[in-house]
């Protein structure tokens, strides 16, 4: 997931909407948008290269995880996986739960938000911190926190605009692939957007996820939208 943002309490009749583009290499294979048929109570698209996710919601507790690579460096091999991070905070057990600081230098640069009652950002770049978020709308792309994005900010204009409107979120799907500048869609036979994203809670649990999928070139090859409750 290569930009996103989130909105906490300014829509009302949704107070959490997460939106995003999920960048990555046509090759890399990923599973569809599914509630995991592990027990971990995980509802999420998979990267079937890592086993992890870029983007989830834990349907019994109604946690919200999503991350982004950080431009720079060259991966590491032997850090840990990014995706495996998420997996771990979304289900809240295993090495990585609920990492400290000190645990995020043990990956490649990212950026991530989580929401569980508050929402934090986590990123390595340009140094490892957690940052407890105010209520209001956040964005994140490929840069360090400490730079401006404008593909993040773009994302984050239209968010708030639609939030503050009270208009229905499931709009925010097509400005995902709208042309402009800078551009949300990225087209590529290669590398290229994969998959946009939706997530929206209302205050009484109830979850709309829908993800629309696409292949080389940007062409659409599947939609999936799931309707369930936390807790």
């Amino acid at each position: 997931m290569c930009v996103v943002a989130l909105a906490r309490h300014v829509h009302p009749d949704w107070p959490l909407i997460l939106i995003g583009n999920r960048d990555e290499f046509h090759a890399r294979p990923a599973a569809a948008l599914a509630a995991w048929d592990d027990g971990s109570g995980i509802v999420a698209g998979r990267d079937l290269q890592a086993g992890g996710t870029w983007l989830g919601v834990h349907q019994p507790s109604g946690r919200v995880v999503v991350v982004t690579n950080v431009r720079g460096a060259a991966p590491d091999p032997t850090k840990e996986s990014r995706g495996a991070l998420v997996v771990d905070m979304l289900r809240g057990e295993g090495r990585f739960a609920h990492p400290t600081e000190s645990d995020l230098d043990s990956f490649n640069a990212f950026n991530l938000f989580a929401v569980e009652g508050e929402a934090r950002l986590l990123t390595n770049r340009p140094r490892s911190q957690i940052v407890t978020l105010d209520g209001g709308v956040h964005a994140l792309a490929n840069e360090p926190v400490d730079q401006p994005c404008p593909r993040a900010e773009r994302l984050r204009v239209a968010l708030a605009a639609t939030a503050e409107a009270g208009a229905d979120p499931e709009g925010l799907l097509d400005t995902l692939t709208a042309e402009g500048d800078p551009a949300l869609f990225l087209l590529g036979d290669v590398y290229g957007t994969r998959a946009s994203t939706l997530v929206a809670v209302a205050a009484d649990g109830r979850v709309h996820m829908a993800e629309r999928r696409y292949e080389a070139g940007g062409r659409p090859i599947g939609t999936t939208a799931l309707n369930f409750r936390i807790g």
